[in-house]
């Protein structure tokens, strides 16, 4: 594949193995030695994921953190020790969904704290109870021996009853003495602490008044977490605030941290949940990775409060009308927000609870992964009940509902969704500089009606617009005109038709030579093909009928490309012509990499539940609630077909791997 700039987020599963490491040694180098990290914390995670994924052993995953920021193989100063039991990693999520999935797979109740974003030490004591060995977690398999440093921190005690015994937990420097002493100088109280442990001179750790928090032991049992709490009080350890929730309480005790995070006291990038009976860690076992009985509800970027004082309908190409929430500046994330698309009518009325969702409420903002504006929970009702619009602002037509969302019956000359359409159709096919505002301009001017109008313009036409150069102008054509040769497959989604995405539009340019024969196809025939269904051909063929004059106006600049007709070589597996669907979390691999796996052996990928789906694959973890009596919707959808003589079948990842074998 060509150089990628790994230096940028980015569909991190789309990479090869040599780029992901790449990618992991640059950003893990940014953030610990740097202190300029480029990336969210969110999107580090999800290139940890495709790289763990793909490349299981590579070396570059004992490297995540301090330890390993400067060159792989290069010997630290400190003596290494091996962890036994190795120091795992905690799972992630990020929505409520998966955390209500992963309460449901256990008896009982879960402890609740924050999730403090610090440098996570191990400490042994002998069989007397004095302090023998502290380590960092390096890269969870083995750490650095930090013990001198280690007898610095408050909230380590020198001496305990009860030993031998393991101490696991979080070092970190309170935001006031990082406000106090070094906000001028450093840019993370965690960085901070990490260099403090590693000073070669032990009473200078001390200066910098880091702190401990004990989480975790390793050689003394108890019978619940609440015990083991009580214990690390019990005998001088300093334990992160905690209280026990219940499966009604799960989100509103993250709400609660979430409000509060900037008066914790130190720094905390979410809500850590773990199993209170320890029974129930036992039962419940371990990855390779992580633990099964804890988990880390991550904060997604910086929050903050503001109040909700408009809503504005914006037209999206497709013709439904969205609300969007216009809040008071906050500032979060170094930017300042001040409105957030809340998605479609259904998630609106959510907001609201068990009522309207009204103006002037008290609301919690938060940049998603540090980018996207959202409106999360509302905190204190407002007075004042939105109006759901009855007619589209850009041409009139009455409103009606469908669903979750909002429609009009929009007249054909509907300002809004025209220049929406023209948007889509440039962002499909990547034409760089034709910003929104840029193309409602050449959309008002009656310069670009229509997306085939792009292919018209010239440098001269585009000068006539206010802050429209000549360089910029002789860019835009040279780009524009640069997509005169195009897969038919790309061309086809440019067209924003409901339901045509990328598989549709592959399937679509396979099965025939030629557009003609593209707009030819029936419902009935398009259904017809492997993994389509009735409504995904019902919906498509009208699209193509509906936007026959403006395909025809693109076929006059555009060449459309269409795949090979060479026959395609016989691939003897138990995959070949057969239909596979994902749902649920997979464990041996991302769900991505199973569906090249299945593409690789001459199977399919679709993205939807069909009659014609040959498999339903759940990941392992979710097969478990099914044959307890869960049900997903897709697996509902599945059930149903199968009622009605479908010849699909439900099976466990276990059972997919063994296919693919």
């Amino acid at each position: 594949m060509g150089k990628v700039d790994i230096r940028v987020s980015q569909d991190w599963w789309k990479l090869d193995v040599e780029s992901l490491e790449e990618a992991v040694r640059f950003h893990n180098a940014q953030y610990w030695v740097k202190n300029d990290a480029i990336i969210s914390d969110v999107d580090f995670d999800k290139l940890l994921e495709a790289l763990r994924t793909k490349a299981p052993d590579s070396k570059i995953l004992d490297a995540i953190g301090p330890a390993g920021a400067g060159e792989l193989g290069e010997e630290g100063s400190l003596e290494k020790v091996i962890h036994d039991p190795p120091m795992l990693s905690l799972d992630k999520c990020y929505e409520e969904e998966t955390l209500v999935k992963w309460f449901e797979k256990f008896e009982g109740e879960a402890v609740m704290s924050p999730k403090v974003d610090g440098v996570a030490v191990c400490i042994h004591y002998d069989a007397e109870g004095d302090l023998k060995m502290a380590l960092t977690r390096g890269n969870g398999k083995q750490g650095e021996l930090i013990t001198e440093n280690v007898k610095r921190l408050k909230g380590v005690p020198l001496k305990i009853e009860g030993g031998p015994l393991e101490v696991r937990g979080e070092a970190y420097m309170p935001w006031s003495v990082f406000n106090a002493k070094f906000a001028d100088d450093y840019s993370s109280p965690r960085n901070l602490t990490a260099g403090a442990l590693k000073l070669k001179d032990p009473e200078k750790t001390g200066t910098y008044e880091c702190r401990f928090f004990g989480y975790d032991v390793v050689g003394k049992e108890f019978e619940t977490e609440i015990d083991k709490l009580t214990y690390f009080k019990r005998s001088g350890f300093e334990v992160v605030e905690h209280r026990v929730v219940k499966h009604e309480d799960l989100q509103s005790s993250y709400d609660e941290i979430l409000e509060r995070r900037m008066e914790l006291g130190y720094e905390t990038d979410g809500v850590v949940y773990k199993v209170n009976l320890t029974s129930e860690h036992e039962r419940m076992g371990r990855t390779a990775h992580h633990p099964r009985f804890a988990i880390a509800y991550k904060f997604q970027g910086e929050s903050g409060t503001s109040y909700l004082r408009k809503i504005e309908w914006s037209v999206s190409r497709t013709g439904a009308i969205n609300p969007v929430a216009i809040v008071d500046p906050v500032f979060l994330s170094g930017a300042e927000v001040t409105r957030a698309s809340l998605h479609n009518l259904s998630i609106m009325e959510k907001l609201g609870g068990d009522s309207e969702l009204k103006l002037n409420s008290k609301v919690m903002m938060m940049r998603r992964g540090g980018v996207i504006p959202h409106l999360e929970r509302v905190l204190e009702k407002g007075d004042e009940v939105v109006e759901i619009p009855t007619e589209c602002a850009g041409c009139g037509a009455d409103t009606y509902r469908q669903g979750d969302f909002l429609f009009a019956a929009h007249t054909l000359d509907c300002r809004t969704v025209r220049v929406r359409q023209i948007e889509h159709f440039i962002s499909v096919m990547e034409i760089k500089g034709l910003g929104p505002k840029l193309v409602e301009t050449l959309f008002d001017s009656s310069l670009v009606k229509v997306p085939a109008d792009l292919f018209e313009l010239t440098v001269e036409k585009l000068l006539t617009l206010d802050r429209v150069g000549e360089k910029l102008a002789t860019k835009l054509v040279e780009r524009i005109s640069g997509q005169r040769e195009v897969p038919v497959a790309v061309f086809l989604r440019s067209l924003g038709i409901d339901e045509l995405g990328n598989h549709v539009g592959d399937i679509l340019g396979k099965h025939n030579e030629n557009l003609e024969s593209i707009l030819a196809m029936t419902k009935e025939e398009l259904a017809a093909i492997h993994t389509i269904g009735d409504i995904i051909a019902e919906k498509v063929t009208e699209g193509l009928k509906v936007n026959r004059e403006t395909i025809l106006g693109l076929t006059e600049y555009i060449d459309l490309v269409f795949p090979s007709n060479e026959p395609v070589e016989e691939i003897d597996s138990a995959i070949s012509g057969k239909s596979f669907l994902f749902t649920g979390t997979l464990e041996s691999m991302g769900r991505k990499d199973a569906q090249k796996r299945v593409k690789e052996l001459g199977g399919s990928a679709p993205s939807s539940v069909t009659k014609s789906l040959d498999y339903l694959v759940i990941g392992d973890k979710d097969y478990e609630k099914y044959e307890g009596g869960w049900r997903s919707s897709k697996l509902k959808k599945a059930e149903k077909y199968i009622g009605e003589g479908s010849t699909m079948r439900i099976i466990n990842e276990s059972s997919f791997c063994e296919l693919i074998e």
